[in-house]
């Protein structure tokens, strides 16, 4: 296997537009179903899941966690695939991480619900990209560091991660991960061990 090199998914390889409407919408959905405008406003909140958990308590009534998360995340899946467009994509990153497929094994590790992230990736058109894909369970909530840590179990260390400049670049470092942080979407407030302002910069990198 070619040195393995993770792709983030919101901010470098797609806008962020559809996850937040997705979200938004997802919040909306059922406060219209449960005819509850206050439902709307755990979409603006750090905290949402407490939200989706109690939302889906009322609306699913006596079922366990498991089933409320499972449920919810498929909601999701479905709304998020319904609000991503092709022109979410960045279309030049896209383009390169084409051209580099013969030397690097390309990965995806993504805390999208695993039954939208294929749907997702064909309607952006670049379902070609990727020889490892590793999206988050349904009956899990989302958390990206245990995606990586049972992905290394079952592959190896990422010689690089290329993504957004968020906390999660600290919590791989704790993982021995180098990483390299991409600003063409926006800036993040976290620096990788590399950071780079446009795809032409991270071509000197790999």
């Amino acid at each position: 296997m070619n040195p393995i090199l993770v792709i983030d998914l919101k901010e470098a390889l797609v806008k962020p537009r559809p996850f937040i409407d997705a979200h938004k919408r997802w919040f909306k959905l059922f406060s219209v179903l449960l005819e509850d405008d206050s439902i709307n406003d755990w979409a603006q909140k750090d905290n949402y899941f407490e939200g989706v958990h109690a939302v889906m308590k009322l609306y699913l009534k006596d079922s366990d966690k498991e089933f409320q998360t499972i449920f919810a995340r498929q909601m999701f899946s479905m709304v998020l695939v319904a609000e991503i467009s092709p022109d979410d994509l960045v279309k030049e990153f896209a383009d390169y991480l084409r051209t580099i497929k013969d030397r690097y094994t390309l990965a995806l590790i993504t805390t999208v619900p695993e039954n939208s992230i294929i749907p997702l990736l064909n309607k952006l058109g670049c379902g070609d990209i990727f020889e490892l894909i590793y999206p988050s369970l349904n009956k899990n909530l989302p958390d990206k560091k245990t995606l990586f840590v049972d992905f290394i179990q079952k592959y190896d260390i990422p010689l690089f991660y290329v993504g957004y400049g968020d906390k999660l670049l600290g919590e791989l470092k704790e993982l021995d991960i180098n990483t390299i942080s991409v600003n063409w979407v926006s800036k993040g407030t976290f620096r990788g061990d590399y950071e780079v302002d446009s795809v032409e910069e991270l071509k000197h990198i790999l």
